[in-house]
């Protein structure tokens, strides 16, 4: 009511667009609120992270983020030992990597990630991360279930492997269209679904946030955000994808050092 007092005085057709107007300048069209960076990285973490020894089961984003170690490993002159297989028993240090379960099946891939753990396929490990997918989480989903399936699996591993660092991780994002066009189609509730998913993740991820501390939780979230909509719901920065899910050359950068800076660490 009060912008419609506000253009009483204007004749109709002018006054349709001052409405319009009125309605962009009250939306962030962006959808972002900030840039993120590259985190510093010496060549003393990447040798602390390279000489660990990890678990990391996913699917292809989680090859985007070893895709940013390797490259940043690289221009650093240190040598990352990553292997993709079920089973090592060489006690080597590295990355060791495999494709849990199926994409759009959240419980089978926590699944398979335990009874995988559970066999000890990999004798000492250091280490060890299962990432769900953007495809695992929708607006369909049972999210908080999920997550509670997950962060009691990941604490009944801690518990059995106490030797062991046992990381959640937060599920990744996806894109949403910015402008003007996408935001009024938002208005009148005809927005991309990407709203919806993310706001699903973002319920996931808010479980996980408040059962790990920070050596125990590698928010990817976070990072492919850089911080919430201004309705509140994390969304993948535009600019660190080309496809909208997956991660570009910048962002996995971004989050391959986190990635080093999380392995690094104690």
């Amino acid at each position: 009511m009060e912008v419609r007092q506000r253009f009483a005085f204007i004749p109709k057709g002018a006054r349709f667009l001052g409405l319009l107007l009125a309605l962009i300048l009250s939306f962030n069209t962006s959808g972002y609120t900030q840039e993120q960076t590259v985190p510093a990285i010496t060549k003393v973490e990447i040798e602390a992270a390279a000489n660990k020894r990890v678990v990391f089961a996913h699917q292809s984003v989680g090859r985007n983020i070893l895709d940013g170690v390797n490259t940043i490993a690289n221009e650093h002159g240190v040598t990352f030992n990553l292997v993709e297989t079920r089973t090592d028993s060489s006690g080597k240090a590295g990355i060791y990597h495999f494709a849990v379960g199926e994409n759009g099946a959240p419980l089978k891939k926590i699944s398979d990630f335990e009874q995988t753990l559970s066999a000890k396929p990999y004798g000492k490990i250091d280490i060890a991360l299962v990432k769900l997918c953007y495809v695992d989480i929708t607006r369909t989903s049972d999210a908080l279930a999920i997550a509670k399936n997950y962060v009691a699996t990941i604490k009944k591993l801690q518990t059995a492997n106490p030797d062991t660092r046992f990381v959640a991780v937060t599920a990744p994002l996806t894109a949403v269209n910015g402008g003007v066009k996408e935001w009024l189609k938002k208005a009148v509730g005809r927005g991309s679904p990407d709203f919806a998913h993310n706001a699903k993740r973002k319920e996931f991820n808010d479980y996980l946030r408040k059962e790990f501390d920070s050596a125990h939780l590698f928010d990817l979230a976070r990072i492919e955000a850089g911080a919430p909509t201004a309705e509140g719901i994390e969304a993948m920065r535009p600019e660190i994808t080309d496809d909208g899910g997956h991660l570009n050359e910048k962002g996995q950068r971004e989050a391959g050092a986190a990635f080093i800076k999380l392995l690094s660490a104690q």
